[in-house]
């Protein structure tokens, strides 16, 4: 990760970064789904609207079903969520857009936004969290 990031430092989930490693984020969003849901879920992308931006995205159908039935809900990212678990949920929620450690403090309500850039410096491990411009 380069030197200069920052609380203001967009981050985002990179979808490449799961296959490499061998790791499904369809699994970690059928861990969020009721296993029947998960298990009748196409796996050709659908398209998905926005509903802020009308601004439409080819993403997976489990992803779409997260924001559908579970990303809206009080219970969606809780005081007990995993702090690491908590910001990929906001990733997702956020259609993975990119975030700041400011912008997922905001939407976490939790620690503060230096304790938040601290974890996202490692994310990269588990779950593959990096800055949106490294490697440009």
């Amino acid at each position: 990760m380069h030197a200069r990031v920052d609380t203001n430092t967009p981050f985002h989930i990179d979808l490449d970064w799961w296959s490499q490693h061998g790791r499904s984020l369809r699994r970690f969003l059928a861990e969020i789904l009721d296993e029947a849901d998960a298990d009748v879920a196409p796996q050709d992308p659908l398209d998905y609207l926005d509903p802020q931006t009308a601004e439409v995205t080819q993403i997976d159908p489990l992803w779409v079903q997260v924001l559908a039935t579970h990303a809206h809900k009080p219970d969606y990212i809780t005081g007990t969520t995993p702090l690491t678990n908590a910001v990929l949920r906001a990733l997702i929620e956020n259609v993975n857009r990119p975030m700041s450690a400011v912008d997922l403090h905001r939407r976490i309500n939790r620690t503060s936004p230096p304790t938040i850039l601290r974890l996202l410096r490692t994310a990269r491990t588990e779950y593959g969290i990096m800055p949106v411009n490294e490697g440009v």
